[in-house]
């Protein structure tokens, strides 16, 4: 626990010590002020920073750059899928709370099924192999008809009860999935303070020499690949029970690519950083689609005539065109559906140039990238 700060006003080192009660808090408080479209918003927000708790532990923990975690979330929601939906050829009509264990342990051996080969991969070699083993998994979930009923997927998926009352609207899912995502925060951010955590860390920097310092690599890379994925297929299993449908198509690429996204942008090894990643990532695009946005942009006339003045002077100095916002009345659905990815990729650009260790990154990681100023030079005598 570090030491209190002498310098720092007593008010304000009480609130920070208070400030994730007091955030739990006012996530709690929410449903109560908003309508059930932000609800449902904040679900799949939430949903999000759950998945990208579990790869930051692959990625900023112990260093793996992992491009197939959606294989892990598919592995999950199919579990959920093939063992309760009516449409499966395995119904076997389980529980939620039964089924919920057993998608995470299977998860976690497709975690262990893609550590044992990639072992001595690092680097490009590693983000290709997994990138590969996501789209293997996608392709098998289209082929195997008889299995999981292919690009057709797998609907009537029952949703969970929980002390006798089903949680059949978007409040009480978003209470559910706040309650899974603090779980998963809790223990990841104990493992990031444990032995386990250290040793993932001393493998991110520098693998040769965490090796000569005696930490087997070996089991702490299948342990972060297991734990990373049996997070994964923890939301797994809640998305397809919340959705109520699954198919391969949910589970493209873009997927491991949105949550890669959510942990860089956010800050890698940081817990506050993923949730922040997601809100903007996830929160901002689908914000854009509400009618309250539309409604609020439409007012902002003078905005899209300003910047639309500023494209046309940068057509005039550059080759071709780069075009000109649409109508007041839609562009905001139309920045979220058309320039989604211009988005993404712009924040990555701002990001790595302008702070490369994320938003909000973990102390350790802001340290790291923390340059001294080098020390002005003596007066001659």
């Amino acid at each position: 626990m570090p030491e209190p700060n002498p310098t720092r006003p007593p008010a304000l080192a009480i609130l920070l010590q208070l400030r994730w009660p007091l955030f739990l808090a006012l996530c709690c408080l929410v449903p109560f002020f908003v309508s059930d479209v932000w609800v449902q918003m904040l679900v799949f927000v939430t949903l999000f920073a759950l998945l990208g708790l579990g790869l930051n532990v692959v990625v900023g923990f112990a260093g793996l750059l992992d491009l197939g975690y959606v294989a892990f979330f598919a592995a999950g929601a199919y579990t959920m899928g093939l063992l309760t939906s009516p449409g499966s050829p395995i119904d076997a009509n389980l529980d939620f709370w039964l089924i919920l264990p057993l998608g995470i342990l299977i998860a976690s051996g497709v975690g262990l099924l893609l550590g044992l080969p990639v072992l001595p991969l690092r680097g490009d070699y590693l983000a290709i192999v997994t990138l590969g083993f996501g789209e293997i998994i996608r392709l098998f979930l289209i082929n195997r008809d008889d299995l999981t009923r292919g690009s057709q997927g797998l609907s009537a998926i029952p949703r969970p009860e929980l002390l006798g009352i089903e949680i059949d609207n978007f409040t009480r899912w978003y209470y559910f999935v706040i309650a899974a995502a603090v779980l998963v925060g809790f223990c990841t951010t104990r493992l990031r303070d444990s032995r386990i955590g250290r040793a993932w860390e001393a493998i991110r920097e520098d693998e040769d020499v965490a090796a000569a310092m005696g930490v087997n690599t070996t089991k702490y890379k299948l342990l972060a690949f297991a734990t990373g994925a049996a997070i994964g297929g923890l939301g797994g299993v809640i998305y397809a029970s919340f959705i109520g449908f699954i198919s391969p198509a949910a589970f493209s690429l873009q997927v491991s690519i949105d949550v890669l996204a959510i942990v860089i942008i956010g800050g890698m090894g940081s817990t506050p950083g993923v949730i922040l990643g997601s809100l903007i990532l996830v929160g901002v695009p689908r914000i854009l689609q509400f009618r309250e946005t539309s409604d609020f942009l439409a007012n902002l006339g003078w905005l899209r005539e300003t910047l639309n003045a500023i494209i046309g002077g940068l057509d005039a100095i550059t080759p071709g065109s780069i075009g000109r916002l649409p109508p007041t009345e839609t562009w905001g659905a139309q920045l979220a559906d058309d320039t989604r990815f211009i988005i993404f990729g712009a924040l990555l650009v701002l990001v790595m140039v302008l702070r490369p260790s994320g938003l909000w990154p973990s102390t350790r990681r802001r340290l790291e990238f923390a340059h001294d100023e080098p020390p002005a030079p003596a007066a001659a005598p």
